[in-house]
Order: structure tokens, then sequence, then C-alpha cells
């Protein structure tokens, strides 16, 4: 069971509406701090590329810091070049400014946004053999069609489905859960930790490398 690269996606990314303003999310980047902590556990080498997240994330793994979808686009791209696997937990934005205010907009009574969609980054980038690709989605409803939907539409190997109908999703919070395999199995995991969650995903994204997955090591994976 050889060492693979992971090459993860983390936090929010910021959509600027001028200067001082911008658009996001409420991620915290925790799910993409569980991802690494994990696949460094299980001997691999780690690339993040994070967006403004609030959480630490571990010091045996690569950051590479980003503000906008543009951004992690750009450094997804370079850094999957040498990824084994590819894990999209970033929670990028998925609307911006049609155009960005090169000075701060004034306050007024109203105010008319004309928006555009960001760059789909999962399913943009290039496909080779041998790669796992594994992505996200948080739904309010009919999470498994929708996820399946998206599965197949990214051309993704796994996905983790994720509702958000009933309680906050973000930060440390326990989050209802699946995992949906491209073959359509899809497994219930229930009320579920990040930390586990990132642990089932890893058990799948190894038994697609090694039929198995790897011991984890008993090592602690210190935060920054």
């Amino acid at each position: 069971m050889k060492q693979r690269r992971v090459l993860i996606s983390a936090g929010p990314t910021r959509e600027p509406l001028d200067p001082v303003r911008y658009l996001s999310n409420e991620s915290t980047g925790y799910m993409g701090a569980r991802l690494a902590a994990e696949a460094l556990l299980r001997g691999h080498r780690v690339t993040v590329v994070r967006g403004p997240a609030s959480e630490p994330f571990p010091r045996g793994a690569r950051i590479i810091p980003v503000t906008s979808a543009n951004e992690m686009e750009r450094a997804m791209r370079r850094q999957a070049r040498g990824a084994d696997a590819v894990i999209m937990a970033a929670a990028v934005a998925d609307f911006r400014p049609a155009r960005a205010s090169g000075t701060k907009l004034p306050r007024r009574a109203r105010l008319t946004l004309t928006l555009e969609a960001t760059p789909d980054i999962v399913a943009r980038l290039p496909r080779r053999p041998g790669r796992v690709v594994a992505g996200f989605a948080l739904e309010t409803a009919r999470v498994l069609p929708h996820a399946a939907r998206k599965l197949r539409e990214k051309q993704l190997d796994l996905l983790v489905a994720q509702s958000a109908r009933r309680g906050f999703p973000f930060g440390r919070r326990k989050v209802r859960a699946w995992l949906v395999e491209r073959g359509g199995r899809v497994t219930d995991l229930g009320w579920a930790a990040k930390p586990a969650v990132a642990r089932a995903l890893l058990d799948k994204i190894e038994a697609l490398w090694y039929g198995q997955p790897r011991r984890r090591q008993a090592t602690h994976a210190t935060e920054t």
C-alpha cells in the first residue's frame, strides 16, 4: 500500500462586491481540516487549497491559501496534476457579482445586484486513469436524488450528501450524511461527526486504490 497524494479543497470562497464587501457563506473549513488530518494519519501526502477558513489545519499538510473561486480553480488545476485523489470539500460561493466595483459603494436605500455563476471547479478538473475524485453536496430537499444527479453530471467517483433541512450544518456540528458511490450504492452515515465522515470517505477512497482501507498510523496530526 504505497503512499498516495491527496488534494483537498476546503473552506469558503469570497467573491468581491467592492474593495471592502464580498459574497460568501458560513463554511469554516472544518470538514476539509478533518479530511487532511485523516489522510495524514494514513500516511499520505496532503495538499490543501484553502479558502479563508477559520479552522486550524494539520501541520503536516501543504497549505495553499486562496480567496475567490477563480483563484481556487487555478490552484486546484495546478495541484491536481500529481494527485491520486481529489476531494472537493470547499463550499465555493455559487454566485459572484457580474461586475465588482473598484470603489466602495455608498449606502443607499436600494441596491440591485446582477450575479453570475462561479466556475464548477470539480466538474472542470481534468481526469486521468486511476485518480479518485470525490465531492460534497449540501441540500435542503430531495437530498439523495440531487446528490445522484450531481455525481453523474460532475463525473465523480464518490459524493458525500448532506442535509441542511434540520440543523445548522457548518462548523463542528454533526451532519446528516450519506456516502454515494458511482455504481449507485448509498451508505447511510446517519447523524455523524465530521471526523467520522472523513474516516468513511477515506476508507472508500483507499478501497478503490488498494481493495481495502489502509491502516491508520498512531501519530497525531498537529494543527496550525
